[in-house]
């Protein structure tokens, strides 16, 4: 059974000359198994590590959108102190609606913070 969702507080989307995705986010403590990735083509996506945990990757930026909605699979990197702990593909899911319900998301921070919030202190 799934726990509840996580929402991940900061995570980057990488995208290289080939057009494949790397996403970075903070690692958990438990190993992913059989990683899916699923997305509808709007704001949020949801990975799902194991059977029982999943992350919410929300407010994805609209130039990422169309690259991510024709993805096969990604690279997901999980890191902690600004080392990668691991690394895996997920394989990407398309579907018609995320099985998420969009009232309970909310930023993490509010707009005028997240403009003057140094990024290289958000992993700390």
């Amino acid at each position: 059974m799934v726990k509840k969702t996580e929402q991940e507080s900061f995570y980057e989307i990488h995208l290289n000359k080939h057009d494949e995705l790397m996403i970075s986010l903070h690692a958990r403590s438990q190993e992913p198994q059989s990683a899916v990735l699923i997305y509808d083509g709007g704001d949020h996506a949801l990975l799902y590590r194991t059977p029982e945990s999943s992350v919410l990757l929300d407010f994805i930026h609209p130039d990422v959108r169309p690259y991510l909605l024709k993805a096969d699979r990604v690279l997901i990197a999980e890191t902690q102190n600004y080392q990668v702990v691991r690394e895996y593909t997920a394989v990407c899911r398309r579907v018609k609606n995320l099985p998420i319900d969009n009232a309970a998301i909310k930023p993490l921070l509010d707009k005028q913070d997240a403009l003057q919030i140094d990024e290289r202190n958000l992993y700390k």
